[in-house]
């Protein structure tokens, strides 16, 4: 089972990937996989952000509208 990782753990997963990646002592096939999961989790902390955006832009305007 996976686990899902909240925004702060999946930056602290990505970071530990790049580290083990930039040493360059994994296997091809190891390489690949964490490539795999860093691009995975790199795409979650990407719609994690957009999603916080776009809650941020709409409070803003319900803010905006309600001091008009």
């Amino acid at each position: 089972m996976k686990k899902k990782f909240d925004y702060e753990q999946s930056v602290l997963r990505l970071e530990e990937i790049v580290t083990l990646l930039e040493k360059g002592e994994l296997s091809l096939e190891e390489s690949m996989r964490l490539f795999e999961e860093g691009t995975k989790l790199s795409a979650a902390c990407y719609d994690i952000l957009n999603n916080a955006e776009q809650k941020i832009t709409l409070i803003s305007e319900k803010e905006e509208e309600l001091n008009e």
